[in-house]
């Protein structure tokens, strides 16, 4: 009886720790930015949905945060346009393209190309966010 108990907390602990690992590796891929100056969420036309949160400081991107609930090309291709937008002004963000984010991740098979053009758009929207909002505080001021 003693025995079960023992397995039994064991298996109890391992299955917590396995959770806990989880929930570390989930939020540590899928980092959030609070009051983000710029967002957008698009869904292409393979299914997969990006999202992409920019915070600029001094007119250049301070930080990003991503998400996607696509594949690991997916996954890849966001991580690479928000990484390539960090440090750049909104004048070199438009400068990012599909190409660049695919020699950015290593190349891609031609039919995940996709995936590098969606996170494209989804980048160059969260840009567009970020323009409208700072637009519409100078017609306020």
């Amino acid at each position: 009886m003693f025995e079960y108990v023992l397995w039994s907390l064991l298996g109890c602990g391992i299955l917590f720790v396995l959770i806990l690992l989880w929930f570390a590796i989930h939020y540590w891929l899928n980092p959030s930015l609070d009051n983000p100056d710029g967002e957008a969420c698009i869904t292409g036309r393979c299914g997969d949905t990006m999202e992409i949160c920019l915070k600029f400081r001094d007119n250049r991107v301070a930080e990003t945060s991503h998400w996607t609930d696509g594949c690991a090309y997916s996954l890849n291709c966001v991580l690479a346009a928000t990484d390539l937008a960090r440090g750049k002004t909104p004048d070199e963000i438009i400068q990012i393209d599909a190409d660049r984010i695919q020699s950015s991740v290593g190349g891609l098979p031609k039919d995940q190309m996709h995936c590098a053009e969606l996170a494209v758009e989804t980048l160059q929207a969260a840009l567009d966010d970020y323009m409208k909002r700072r637009q519409k505080q100078r017609n306020r001021a």
